[in-house]
């Protein structure tokens, strides 16, 4: 005879496969702070290469006003207000990376712990039938 609850649960199960379990299992693969660092590192990279494309845009686009600028100012002033700038622009992107990873890394772990459990009563179930 089939179980309906048995069945409900091992459908919620294959969803869950389906949509997200490679990826939350992936995750977990890691330590919560080495999970985290490696994505750190890969947006510290990204975030250069976004500030150095932006600020060749800004760069091309106002072609003029820089080369005033640079001219007209003093050069060690222009590099420290640009240095500045990256290391806003950087400390913002970080910050921002640390909580999307750490969420993410706390929810994944969330979902595995909610398959498993999941996983235990489905085995248990099993069991039970083999007991009757």
């Amino acid at each position: 005879m089939i179980n309906e609850q048995r069945v409900r649960l091992m459908h919620k199960m294959a969803v869950y496969e389906k949509n997200g379990g490679d990826a939350d299992e992936r995750i977990n693969a890691y330590f919560r702070g080495d999970y985290i660092s490696s994505q750190m590192l890969r947006s510290f990279i990204t975030a250069t290469a976004a500030f150095l494309l932006l600020g060749l845009i800004f760069g091309f686009y106002d072609f003029e006003n820089l080369m005033l600028a640079v001219y007209n100012t003093n050069l060690t002033s222009l590099i420290f207000r640009v240095g500045l700038a990256y290391l806003f622009f950087l400390a913002a992107y970080e910050l921002a990376t640390y909580l999307i990873y750490s969420y993410r890394y706390q929810h994944a772990r969330e979902r595995l712990a909610q398959y498993y459990l999941e996983l235990r009563r489905l085995s248990a179930a099993y069991r039970r039938e083999e007991e009757l």
